[in-house]
């Protein structure tokens, strides 16, 4: 009777208190944070691309927008590791309840970024910028006034340095890609033994020619006199 009243017994509910719920939560949101910043992460590099196909386009208004836009990204993601790195740590720190309130702060700090980084979404399209349409000019402008907002005087000056340096990495790659003189070439020791035999037989054909004006006369003995023209 013992035995099967044991083995029709059920287990016992297990208890989710606020701690579990906070861990729970905490975790959650590492993984949004961590999933966006590999987002972000990405379009950087679609940023610079996309600045230097402008240039080359001879659009360094546009080249200089998207590169405002990869200067605000980058301030993002400072924010994005930051938050990342107080999850991690609330995370380990969390044994009580009395944890709660601090948990509450980071949490919500968590979700207010990723709100905004949601509502920006539209605006990272910068390939948009290659366009030349009515659509684009207003994005251009959404995006420029969205910028002047959010950029301080120290960003924009490192966007537009970062401009510069791409201009002149693109300049580079076109000297590199231009066709290269012919080749100079090199003088060897055979090269140089005939070069000098040229010049030997040069000076001896130019010796000769200064004696046009005299007539040379041959007398019996093989002695020859030389005869001046009257």
């Amino acid at each position: 009777m013992g035995s099967s009243a044991s083995r029709n017994k059920r287990p016992s509910k297990v208890e989710i208190n606020d701690t579990d719920k906070a861990i729970l939560s905490l975790k959650t949101q590492r993984q949004k944070l961590e999933s966006q910043e590999r987002l972000l992460q990405l379009r950087l590099d679609n940023y610079v691309t996309t600045a230097k196909q402008l240039i080359a386009e001879s659009r360094k208004d546009r080249a200089l927008l998207t590169l405002k836009k990869k200067k605000m990204t980058e301030n993002q993601l400072l924010q994005l590791h930051g938050l990342i790195i107080n999850v991690e740590q609330m995370l380990s720190d969390v044994e009580s309840t009395k944890q709660s309130t601090k948990v509450f702060g980071v949490l919500k700090a968590g979700n207010d970024i990723l709100k905004t980084l949601q509502a920006q979404v539209r605006l990272d399209d910068v390939q948009r910028l290659m366009d030349d349409t009515a659509e684009t000019a207003a994005y251009q402008r959404e995006l420029n006034a969205l910028l002047s907002q959010q950029l301080g005087e120290e960003d924009v000056e490192g966007a537009e340095e970062e401009l510069e340096m791409l201009e002149k990495i693109l300049e580079d790659e076109e000297v590199l890609q231009m066709p290269n003189a012919p080749p100079v070439p090199q003088l060897n020791e055979t090269n140089v033994k005939q070069i000098s035999q040229k010049e030997i037989l040069a000076k001896q054909v130019n010796k000769k020619s200064e004696t046009v004006g005299d007539d040379e006369v041959s007398i019996n003995g093989g002695t020859s006199v030389m005869l001046e023209a009257s």
